[in-house]
This record gives C-alpha cells, sequence and structure tokens, in this order.
C-alpha cells in the first residue's frame, strides 16, 4: 500500500523568485573558510560560506543566524522571507535561495558498481536518466519535502521531461556544474536557466585570499 504523501500547493509564479549559486572548492582548505560548518561533514563550513554570498547577492543583506532542526535540515527564524538548501560533495558546493520552499543536491560523478546501481533504480528509469542524475532528483526532492524514502522514490523521463513520484512537485536538472550531476525541486515550475558559479576565494577569509593571492603571485 502507498503511503499518502501530503504536499504543499503554491500558486505557480511566472517570476523566477528563485536563485542558484555554486563553487568549485577543490584545492582550498576548509579551515579557511568564511563561516564555520553546521555539521562534521566535509564542505559544511563552504556551504554556509557560499550561502552568505547568496543572501548578499540576492537578498543584498548578511547571512541570518542559522540553526539545525532536529530533521538535521539548516533553518533560519530570524529571515523567514526566504528559504534555503544547501548541498555539497567532494568537488563542489551548491545552494539555492528562494522566496518557495526548494531543495538541492549535486554529487560528482564517479564509479558505481552496476550490482548497486541495480538495487537502488529500475530500468524503467534508467531508461531516461543516468543513476547519479535519479539520485540527485531524490535527494532534492526530499530536502524539499521532508518524506519518502530515497530507495524507492521513483523518476522518470517522458518525453523529454522529469516525471517525479508526487503531484504538486517540479524538479529540473542542471548540467552547469562540470563532471557532477544536480537537481532542484521545488513546488513552483519557475525555474533560474543557469546557476551562478562563486569564485571560491570569496568562501574564505581575508587572510586566506591573501595567502592565495600571493601564491598565483609567486607562480607567475
Amino acid at each position: 500500500m502507498q503511503a499518502y504523501i501530503p504536499i504543499h500547493r503554491f500558486e505557480i509564479s511566472e517570476v523566477i523568485s528563485m536563485k542558484l549559486y555554486y563553487a568549485d572548492i577543490r584545492g582550498i582548505d576548509e579551515k579557511d573558510a568564511l563561516y564555520p560548518p553546521l555539521s562534521g561533514n566535509r564542505g559544511s563550513a563552504f556551504g554556509v560560506s557560499l550561502l552568505a554570498a547568496a543572501y548578499d547577492d540576492y537578498a543584498g543583506k548578511p547571512l541570518p543566524k542559522i540553526i539545525r532542526l532536529l530533521s538535521g535540515k539548516p533553518f533560519s527564524s530570524d529571515d523567514p522571507e526566504y528559504h534555503f538548501s544547501i548541498s555539497h560533495s567532494k568537488t563542489h558546493v551548491l545552494c539555492a535561495l528562494s522566496e518557495q520552499p526548494v531543495g538541492v543536491d549535486t554529487e560528482t560523478h564517479r564509479f558505481i558498481k552496476q550490482s548497486t546501481i541495480e538495487k537502488l533504480a529500475t530500468p524503467g528509469e534508467l531508461a531516461g536518466l543516468t543513476f547519479f542524475d535519479i539520485w540527485v532528483l531524490r535527494e532534492s526532492l526530499y530536502k524539499l519535502t521532508g518524506k519518502g524514502d530515497l530507495r524507492t522514490m521513483r523518476f522518470y523521463r517522458r518525453g523529454g521531461k522529469i516525471i517525479p513520484p508526487y503531484e504538486g512537485v517540479f524538479c529540473r536538472l542542471y548540467p552547469d556544474i562540470e563532471e557532477s550531476s544536480t537537481a532542484v525541486s521545488s513546488y513552483d515550475n519557475c525555474f533560474p536557466d543557469k546557476i551562478i558559479k562563486i569564485p571560491a576565494e570569496k568562501l574564505l577569509t581575508k587572510e586566506a585570499r591573501k595567502r592565495l593571492a600571493k601564491a598565483e603571485k609567486f607562480k607567475e
């Protein structure tokens, strides 16, 4: 028996009320991140630092106080006007800042055993999507709704359109982050055309940026 999952419904807007940002974190030390991490996971400090850059660009305001709920989801009660979602992989960090609830995920492409792929995805899904596309779609939708099982959510591509497992949600894949699969989920079917790339040095402290600048100058 399939469980009923309540979905919030929002009026679909013709105005894009969301921006997406990413940064390449290869070659920089997370100890030099501008903001402290929200968790012990690698990339967390860079994710928070990227979110600060997003607030500055999109909202024109400093990063509000961020806490982690019991579910593990980051949240700010100081600025309920905006919703955000953060994802970090071994090579990149990604975040969304939106006036509507949003979920994002990115994964660096790597080798996965075929037996593992077959356990986690159906032939119908794999007919239209890569395994990593399927996985980031599941993760982004879970971050949006907080519901479902990552192992059994089913996504399909039919006629070029991504079909999520629930009604009332919309999902999109982005090719912008190199060697990665990236997905965004929302209750609003208005997505930005591209993800804005933020220079990695903007995620670092002033001291770290100075050291990087000196190192680059020395290379010349």
